[in-house]
């Protein structure tokens, strides 16, 4: 028997690149850091604070350049403050 403690639908993939925030029906261009990406949420930090609930909107670039960037519609379902940096986690309310 595999011992598996993971108990989400969605494993979470840790991803390294960047991403541009903005608040929903703004353009994305405040900056930050995909931490990781499942198939249902983003966790990202950020240099500005987003309240939970808040509609964002975010273009995830990645690294490698051949792929597109992805357009997405999330919201904030928790904030964890780092100091310096703001910890996001956000589901993903549709990908444009």
């Amino acid at each position: 028997m595999i011992d598996y403690a993971e108990k989400r639908d969605f494993l979470r993939m840790p991803i390294d690149c960047e991403l541009l925030v903005g608040r929903a029906g703004e353009e994305p261009r405040l900056p930050g850091k995909v931490i990781n990406l499942s198939s249902k949420g983003i966790l990202f930090t950020s240099q500005e604070r987003f309240s939970e609930g808040s509609s964002l909107d975010i273009v995830l670039t990645p690294s490698n350049s051949e792929d597109s960037p992805m357009h997405a519609r999330v919201v904030v379902s928790r904030v964890t403050d780092n100091n310096a940096l703001f910890e996001i986690a956000c589901e993903i309310a549709n990908v444009k």
